[in-house]
């Protein structure tokens, strides 16, 4: 039970504190604090209002489209998220489009939020409800707590250092890896009800690094990480990569080109 706890925290805990650490630093650091804290206080508070009315509505979501309900919602949701996420990399070095900016951060962030906090609250309840024992559970979750608030303010300290001295553009790139991982997900939910085809697995690497493993869910969180990956999960990982930073490669040529004509 104890090492289950854990492990829902790295599932479904994680994913919050990461995304709350890079949307900090992206719009408290490098873009001078548009953001207030104001704002900050009320998205919370909507966050954490999305994420209860969707953990009471979860049966009656579960239930739309033949049963396949929430793997369809929650895997649209998470290419929401991907999409928000390439867009809002794309438009990092842009001093205009401030608002649409803090649009896309704010869906990004509720959506992580609502969509990880409703699946947590309802496997922590679970666990709950079957644990025999409280002492456990209790143990486990102020290590899960403790694991999460930890990695998010190394990973906070971790890019902006990396932001300021290795490459201004690390914690963007970190962000669209994070968003690559949400992707991963809508994948396996969508190829879970036969939405996606399923196709053979390339390699399988459980013996290294086991999918279920704490460090595996700490890298299927921050990457996408999969033990197994199909030849199409392969190609939709590379592609939603290697587009949108060809798109930002290519805008950053052309502003170069025009400016040295103007």
């Amino acid at each position: 039970m104890l090492i289950n706890t854990v492990l829902l925290f790295l599932q479904s805990a994680l994913p919050i504190f990461i995304i709350i650490s890079l949307l900090l630093l992206r719009f408290t650091m490098a873009s001078k604090n548009i953001v207030t804290h104001k704002e900050l206080m009320i998205m919370s508070g909507l966050a954490i209002t999305l994420t209860l009315l969707l953990n009471q509505i979860m049966e009656k979501i579960s239930q739309l489209f033949d049963g396949r309900g929430m793997e369809l919602i929650f895997s649209f949701g998470f290419i929401l998220i991907y999409f928000c996420s390439a867009l809002l990399f794309l438009l990092n070095n842009k001093n205009r489009f401030i608002n649409s900016k803090k649009i896309l951060a704010l869906i990004i962030f509720l959506l992580v939020f609502s969509l990880n906090g409703s699946h947590f609250i309802l496997y922590l309840t679970s666990y709950w409800a079957q644990s025999p024992s409280l002492e456990s559970l209790f143990i486990g979750i102020i290590l899960g707590v403790g694991i999460c608030i930890s990695f998010a303010i190394l990973l906070y300290f971790l890019l902006r250092y990396s932001d300021a001295y290795i490459h201004t553009k690390t914690s963007c790139y970190f962000l669209l890896f994070f968003a690559l991982g949400q992707l991963m997900q809508a994948i396996v939910l969508l190829q879970q009800v036969d939405a996606l085809p399923l196709s053979y697995s390339l390699w399988n690497s459980t013996n290294f690094i086991a999918e279920n493993s704490e460090f595996g869910q700490l890298l299927w969180v921050l990457f996408g990480y999969e033990s197994s990956p199909s030849f199409m999960q392969l190609i939709i990982y590379f592609l939603s990569f290697i587009i949108p930073v060809f798109v930002s490669k290519n805008c950053c040529f052309i502003r170069l080109v025009y400016g040295e004509k103007s």
